[in-house]
Protein backbone atom coordinates (compact mmCIF):
# COMPACT_ATOMS: atom_id res chain seq x y z
CA UNK A 1 0.00 0.00 0.00
CA UNK A 2 2.52 2.48 0.86
CA UNK A 3 4.59 1.95 -2.48
CA UNK A 4 1.41 2.71 -4.19
CA UNK A 5 0.84 6.30 -2.16
CA UNK A 6 4.93 6.60 -2.88
CA UNK A 7 4.66 5.81 -6.46
CA UNK A 8 1.76 8.01 -7.18
CA UNK A 9 3.24 10.73 -5.44
CA UNK A 10 6.16 10.63 -7.54
CA UNK A 11 4.40 10.46 -10.66
CA UNK A 12 2.31 13.16 -9.99
CA UNK A 13 5.19 15.50 -8.76
CA UNK A 14 6.90 14.23 -11.72
CA UNK A 15 4.12 15.21 -14.52
CA UNK A 16 3.83 18.40 -12.23
CA UNK A 17 7.19 19.40 -12.83
CA UNK A 18 7.23 18.48 -16.39
CA UNK A 19 3.96 20.12 -17.10
CA UNK A 20 5.15 23.25 -15.67
CA UNK A 21 8.53 23.10 -17.75
CA UNK A 22 6.57 22.57 -20.77
CA UNK A 23 4.35 26.35 -19.73
CA UNK A 24 8.02 27.68 -19.47
CA UNK A 25 9.87 26.43 -22.63
CA UNK A 26 6.67 27.39 -24.43
CA UNK A 27 6.77 30.98 -23.47
CA UNK A 28 10.49 31.19 -23.85
CA UNK A 29 9.89 30.33 -27.26
CA UNK A 30 6.97 32.73 -27.58
CA UNK A 31 7.90 35.56 -30.17
CA UNK A 32 9.31 38.95 -28.35
CA UNK A 33 6.72 41.59 -28.92
CA UNK A 34 7.33 44.07 -31.44
CA UNK A 35 6.64 47.37 -28.97
CA UNK A 36 8.91 47.49 -25.80
CA UNK A 37 6.96 47.97 -22.77
CA UNK A 38 8.18 51.62 -22.61
CA UNK A 39 7.29 52.44 -25.63
CA UNK A 40 3.57 51.25 -24.80
CA UNK A 41 3.74 53.67 -21.85
CA UNK A 42 4.23 56.42 -24.14
CA UNK A 43 1.65 55.77 -26.32
CA UNK A 44 -0.61 55.09 -23.33
CA UNK A 45 0.27 58.23 -21.95
CA UNK A 46 -0.47 60.59 -25.06
CA UNK A 47 -4.02 59.44 -25.14
CA UNK A 48 -4.91 59.18 -21.05
CA UNK A 49 -2.19 61.77 -19.02
CA UNK A 50 -1.22 60.51 -16.04
CA UNK A 51 0.91 58.35 -13.47
CA UNK A 52 1.15 54.83 -14.49
CA UNK A 53 0.09 52.30 -11.85
CA UNK A 54 0.55 48.69 -13.19
CA UNK A 55 1.41 47.52 -16.66
CA UNK A 56 0.91 44.01 -17.51
CA UNK A 57 1.79 41.94 -21.08
CA UNK A 58 -1.53 39.29 -21.94
CA UNK A 59 -2.51 37.42 -24.32
CA UNK A 60 -6.27 37.93 -25.15
CA UNK A 61 -7.55 36.77 -28.66
CA UNK A 62 -4.14 35.23 -29.90
CA UNK A 63 -2.39 38.56 -29.93
CA UNK A 64 -0.28 40.04 -26.90
CA UNK A 65 -1.79 42.78 -25.43
CA UNK A 66 -0.41 45.61 -23.09
CA UNK A 67 -2.65 46.45 -20.30
CA UNK A 68 -1.60 50.02 -18.95
CA UNK A 69 -3.34 51.37 -15.58
CA UNK A 70 -3.13 54.95 -15.83
CA UNK A 71 -4.29 57.52 -12.48
CA UNK A 72 -5.49 60.65 -14.26
CA UNK A 73 -5.22 63.64 -12.44
CA UNK A 74 -8.76 63.97 -11.23
CA UNK A 75 -8.44 60.61 -9.65
CA UNK A 76 -9.79 58.44 -12.42
CA UNK A 77 -8.24 54.93 -12.69
CA UNK A 78 -8.33 54.42 -16.72
CA UNK A 79 -6.77 50.65 -18.66
CA UNK A 80 -5.31 51.52 -21.86
CA UNK A 81 -5.03 48.40 -24.19
CA UNK A 82 -2.08 48.11 -26.76
CA UNK A 83 -0.93 45.89 -29.31
CA UNK A 84 2.55 44.51 -28.21
CA UNK A 85 2.96 44.18 -31.84
CA UNK A 86 1.53 47.25 -34.04
CA UNK A 87 1.38 49.85 -31.37
CA UNK A 88 -2.44 50.40 -31.85
CA UNK A 89 -4.13 51.33 -28.79
CA UNK A 90 -7.33 48.96 -28.76
CA UNK A 91 -9.32 50.06 -25.97
CA UNK A 92 -9.39 52.93 -23.41
CA UNK A 93 -11.74 52.04 -20.56
CA UNK A 94 -12.31 53.90 -17.32
CA UNK A 95 -11.76 51.26 -14.25
CA UNK A 96 -13.97 50.29 -11.71
CA UNK A 97 -15.29 47.68 -9.47
CA UNK A 98 -18.21 46.62 -11.36
CA UNK A 99 -18.32 43.92 -14.40
CA UNK A 100 -20.42 46.33 -16.72
CA UNK A 101 -18.87 47.91 -19.91
CA UNK A 102 -20.94 51.27 -19.34
CA UNK A 103 -17.34 52.59 -18.89
CA UNK A 104 -15.78 51.68 -22.35
CA UNK A 105 -13.92 54.32 -24.46
CA UNK A 106 -13.15 52.99 -27.68
CA UNK A 107 -12.27 54.08 -31.17
CA UNK A 108 -13.50 50.69 -32.68
CA UNK A 109 -17.17 51.47 -31.49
Amino acid sequence: MNKKLITSGILASFLATTGLASVAVAQANAPAPAFKVEQAVEIALAQVPGEVQETELEREDGMLVYEIDILTADGVEMEVEISADTGEVLDIEAEDDSDDDDDHYSDNG
